[in-house]
């Protein structure tokens, strides 16, 4: 009654909060949502009391939640062991798509050929042998594992072993009937003396976080400086030049150019600057299409004459419209097509010499030393129009958009503006897309497994739109950015991802079904935020274990590379295995690209930081969810 007053009182002083607090005030005072299930073979009649914020699908506290977890542990667990067993016949059945680095000799460690071989495999890693094989990014995100693994073992064990004992035993018993809160702070009653003991647990645990990314950060910094001076030497001396104004674009002035700005003679090794080759790039397009279709024709026609079949046709299962002989057909496209791009690229080359033309606004300058290019690249003033001549670190040579290269500058500006537009759209758009799927989800009846989907369609529409948000994410972005290359389009998604993930996943018990009112009260009155978040989040702890522990099953079920295998198993039946390997690489970069991942790896963190410090069996959730990702 005393809790029903002050929220009353909150409201009343408040009238400004959003929809969504008052949405979840209401759903404690009342405590409606009372939904009846019929389980067992005996007729045996059980009620589960809990509190649902129906139009986001997330589900509050409430008395029999701990029916509900106990089924996602089993149901999850037991899923996600079924997988690694899968997972541990196929990497025996297709070495080639598990452990194709080993074969190739890329590592220094072969995986024994048995059922559990590449258990001992995983725990024997050396940090520095994943740096040369896999890239200093990737090993890093196994050694976020590793440092998640820790904080959450710090944290987790006198989380759990006394602070949780504590809301238990003297907390008063303010869950009630709701068994799952015991250990949480959900069980403390207000005035209790623990309320002074929850500040100290909660910079104890940002002291133990900061602490621990502060020390994983110096060993980075160790394994960053051994790959900045083991990067290949034509990157390190390269520098990448943007705004080339029209009197230094060609390859010859911009380097004449660099030549004399720098200190000393003969600095400048070559220069390039990029060239419109956009007929170029069509008929060369076209030649590679060509030639990869006449190799699937020869490749069917192979397979046909093992099978007693003749020659593929044109309309048959490798090629498109109707009529003759395929092969024939695209030998002749190809001998077609191979002088006029043999024609076209000498047109492009001889154009460009001169100033401008087909010369572009962007391009890169090697120098013969990386003093040099490390020189260059901290000049400032160099022409009397600062938006002139910007100087960038390169990416990758094999990982640049070339595309990205001959947008028009001019546009530039417009289309990043339309980027931005689009995606503040996409965040208004999110819940309403949510909503949707929640609603459909709950409209299903399962009848006896009906307490199984209780665990899964609360969280069904969130999950569907993360999967589906990096896609229309990084489709904005390639459509509207300029970005160069892939890494740094993963590196753009990841930070907006994150973004998303902060609010429509951490944040929304907060923010409910009204997005436009809780950005609202950000924006004007940002000193109520944290009365709302007390006021929510504290009764979504149970919601959040249960997606912890739907990832058991989610990180198992990619340790299956199922997408992969899928297409190496397609492909193979008409290509040899390297190049059904080949093909069947890689996986959707869209959500199991690097920014994807790292992005939604913070969030589980998060999740067991935030809402582990409410509730301790999180952070033991979570221990075990980054040790099983590890």
């Amino acid at each position: 009654q005393q809790q029903q007053q002050q929220q009353q009182q909150q409201q009343q002083q408040q009238q400004h909060f959003h929809a969504s607090a008052r949405e979840v005030a209401s759903h404690k005072a009342a405590s409606h949502a009372v939904l009846s299930r019929e389980t067992g073979a005996a007729a045996t009649n059980t009620t589960t009391t809990t509190t649902t914020l129906d139009a986001t699908g997330l589900t509050l506290n409430a008395a029999g939640d701990l029916v509900t977890f106990i089924t996602s542990v089993v149901t999850y667990g037991f899923g996600a062991l079924v997988l690694v067993f899968i997972f541990g016949y196929l990497r025996t059945s297709y070495p080639i798509m598990y452990a194709h680095n080993s074969i190739l000799g890329l590592v220094a460690f072969t995986p024994d050929e048995t059922f559990w071989g590449w258990v001992p495999a995983s725990m024997e890693y050396k940090l520095e042998e994943a740096i040369e094989s896999i890239g200093l990014d990737n090993a890093m995100m196994i050694e976020y594992f590793n440092l998640m693994t820790k904080i959450f073992l710090t944290i987790g064990v006198p989380m759990f072993c006394i602070i949780g004992p504590m809301n238990c035993a003297f907390g008063g018993f303010a869950a009630g009937e709701d068994h799952l809160s015991y250990f949480s702070f959900g069980n403390v009653e207000f005035g209790s003396w623990l309320y002074w003991v929850h500040p100290f647990v909660t910079w104890g645990v940002v002291l133990v976080v900061t602490c621990n990314l502060y020390d994983a950060q110096r060993k980075f910094l160790v394994h960053r400086y051994a790959w900045l001076r083991k990067m290949a030497e034509k990157r390190a001396n390269t520098i990448m030049v943007d705004h080339i104004p029209e009197h230094l674009r060609s390859d010859a002035k911009l380097a004449e150019f660099f030549e004399k700005i720098i200190p000393g003679d003969k600095n400048v090794k070559s220069a390039y600057v990029t060239k419109d080759t956009t007929h170029l790039l069509h008929l060369s397009t076209q030649l590679k299409k060509d030639e990869a279709a006449l190799h699937q024709a020869k490749a069917q026609w192979a397979k046909n004459e093992a099978e007693g079949k003749g020659r593929p046709t044109v309309g048959g299962c490798c090629c498109g419209g109707r009529g003759g002989d395929c092969i024939d057909h695209y030998t002749k496209e190809i001998q077609d097509l191979q002088p006029k791009v043999a024609e076209e690229r000498e047109k492009v080359q001889k154009q460009a010499e001169e100033v401008g033309g087909v010369n572009l606004s962007n391009g890169f300058v090697t120098f013969n030393d990386r003093m040099s290019a490390e020189v260059a690249l901290r000049l400032t003033g160099i022409t009397e129009d600062k938006s002139e001549l910007i100087l960038e670190n390169p990416p990758e040579p094999s990982d640049i958009q070339w595309a990205d290269f001959t947008q028009d500058p001019s546009a530039r500006q417009g289309r990043e503006i339309l980027g931005y537009a689009l995606t503040i759209g996409l965040y208004f758009a999110y819940m309403p897309i949510v909503v949707a799927v929640t609603n459909l989800a709950n409209i299903i009846d399962l009848g006896p497994l009906d307490i199984l989907w209780d665990s899964v369609a609360p969280t069904l529409g969130l999950q569907i739109m993360i999967a589906f948000l990096p896609t229309f994410l990084i489709t904005i972005y390639k459509f509207c950015f300029t970005l160069k290359a892939a890494a740094w389009a993963q590196h753009k998604l990841q930070a907006w991802y994150f973004w998303f993930q902060l609010f429509f996943v951490c944040l929304i018990a907060a923010i409910g079904t009204n997005v436009v009112s809780f950005t609202e009260v950000m924006f004007t009155d940002p000193f109520s935020l944290p009365g709302v978040l007390a006021d929510t989040l504290p009764s979504a702890t149970h919601y959040y274990m249960n997606y912890l522990v739907m990832q058991w099953s989610t990180q198992a079920l990619v340790l299956t590379r199922y997408i992969p295998l899928s297409k190496f198993k397609f492909f193979s039946k008409i290509f040899s295995e390297e190049e059904a390997k080949e093909m069947a690489e890689p996986e959707d970069q869209d959500y199991y690209g690097l920014g994807s991942r790292s992005a939604q790896f913070v969030t589980f963190a998060l999740i067991g930081i935030i809402y582990g410090t409410m509730s301790p069996p999180v952070t033991v959730i979570s221990l075990i969810t980054f040790a099983m990702m590890r």
